[in-house]
C-alpha cells in the first residue's frame, strides 16, 4: 500500500475562519466564566462545577479517540469529503509524528475551535442564569468543547521535544498527554490508546475492547468501509 501524501497546504479562506472560530471560542469562554462566577455562590455550587468539569475532561478525551479511531480506520483517502480533509491528516501524522510540533497555534487549534463554535453557541443562548440540572448539564458540555478546543495542543506537547517546564510537569502528573503514553499508540501496529486529550479513557476502552467491536460492527453493516491503514512508518 502506498504512504500517504501529506495534506495539501491549506489555503488564506480556511485561515481566516480558523481565527475567527478561535476568537469567538475565547470570547465565548469569557463570558461563559462570567456567568459561572455570578451563578456560583455556594460550596455546593463548586463542588458541582468540578464534576462537570471533570466529567467534560473524561467525555472529551473519549471523543478524541474515538474521532482518532475514524481517521486511522475507516475509508481511504480517496473517500469524498471525508478522504482528503480527515483521513489523510491522521494517517499521515504516522508518517511524521513531529509534523505537529511545527504548527502555529492557529493551524494547530483552528479547526477544534471550528467545531466548538456551534456548541458554545449553544450553551450561550440555552445556559439558565442560576444552578440547576439544565445548568449543570450546559456546564459540562460547555467543559467538553473547552477541553476538545485544547486536545490538539495537548496533542502538540506530547510531540514537541522540548516542551516548557509547566508543560512537562503537567505531563508527568498525567493531567495532560504524555509522550509516554501516546508512544504506544505510535508503537506498531498503531491500533490502540487512540485518546489524545489525556489519555485516561485508553486503559479502560482498550480492555473493553471497545474499538474492536466498533470494527465488527462496521465491518457487519458495510463490510468494505474498514481500510485499515498501512504500515506507514518512514523508509
Amino acid at each position: 500500500m502506498n504512504t500517504p501524501a501529506p495534506p495539501s497546504p491549506y489555503g488564506r479562506g480556511h485561515r481566516a475562519l480558523e481565527i475567527a472560530a478561535i476568537t469567538f471560542v475565547f470570547g465565548s469562554l469569557v463570558w461563559i466564566a462570567w456567568r459561572i462566577g455570578a451563578a456560583t455562590s455556594d460550596i455546593g455550587d463548586v463542588a458541582g462545577l468540578a464534576i462537570a468539569a471533570i466529567t467534560g475532561y473524561v467525555v472529551s478525551d473519549f471523543l478524541s479517540g474515538f474521532v482518532h479511531w475514524a481517521g486511522d480506520t475507516v475509508g481511504d483517502e480517496s473517500t469524498p469529503i471525508f478522504g482528503p480533509n480527515f483521513v489523510r491528516p491522521f494517517r499521515y501524522h504516522h508518517v511524521d509524528p513531529e509534523d505537529i510540533a511545527r504548527h502555529d497555534f492557529v493551524e494547530t487549534n483552528g479547526n477544534n475551535c471550528i467545531v466548538a463554535s456551534p456548541v458554545l453557541l449553544l450553551v450561550l443562548v440555552m445556559m439558565p442564569r442560576t444552578t440547576g440540572l439544565l445548568y449543570y448539564a450546559g456546564m459540562v458540555i460547555a467543559f467538553t468543547a473547552f477541553f476538545i478546543i485544547c486536545t490538539n495542543q495537548f496533542h502538540k506537547w506530547a510531540h514537541t521535544k522540548s516542551p516548557a517546564r509547566w508543560v512537562r510537569s503537567l505531563q508527568r502528573a498525567r493531567l495532560i498527554l504524555s509522550p509516554e503514553h501516546h508512544s504506544i499508540h505510535h508503537s506498531a501496529p498503531r491500533d490502540k490508546y487512540y485518546c489524545i486529550t489525556v489519555g485516561w479513557m485508553n486503559p479502560v476502552l482498550e480492555k473493553l475492547r471497545f474499538f474492536r467491536y466498533c470494527e465488527a460492527v462496521i465491518t457487519r453493516i458495510y463490510p468494505r468501509a474498514l481500510r485499515p491503514h498501512p504500515d506507514d512508518r518512514p523508509s
